[in-house]
């Protein structure tokens, strides 16, 4: 899908006129309409504003993936948890398993050996 495609389906997804985002966009209607036929291309930073308004990727609003936001906003997690998830990222896919089953374990809910307590 193109980023006129793309726009076009953000557009009737938040059931918005080109007029209302060329203001909220603060673009000349004529630029939008542009953009819509295919005939105009935005520079970085009207890109950016339009995926930062819809809360979509760059990647997603371009048509190069259809994840609409591949990353999580920073206020989705603490600085612990994105310790947690960096570290995550920097394992092999074999100790990226071996952490999931040491957290269920921490977690009392290892799936693949029942947990029981010993007094």
């Amino acid at each position: 899908m193109k980023f006129s495609d793309r726009l076009e389906n953000l557009l009737e997804e938040r059931n918005l006129t080109q007029k209302k985002l060329s203001t909220e966009l603060h673009i000349a209607p004529s630029t939008l309409n542009g953009y819509l036929r295919k005939d105009r291309e935005p520079d970085y930073g009207t890109l950016i504003k339009i995926s930062e308004y819809f809360q979509v990727s760059t990647d997603f609003i371009l048509g190069v993936t259809d994840i609409r936001n591949p990353y999580p906003s920073r206020e989705c997690y603490n600085d612990r948890e994105e310790e947690l998830l960096g570290t995550y990222r920097e394992l092999k896919p074999q100790e990226q398993d071996y952490l999931i089953k040491q957290a269920h374990i921490y977690h009392h809910q290892n799936l693949d050996i029942p947990y029981s307590f010993k007094k």
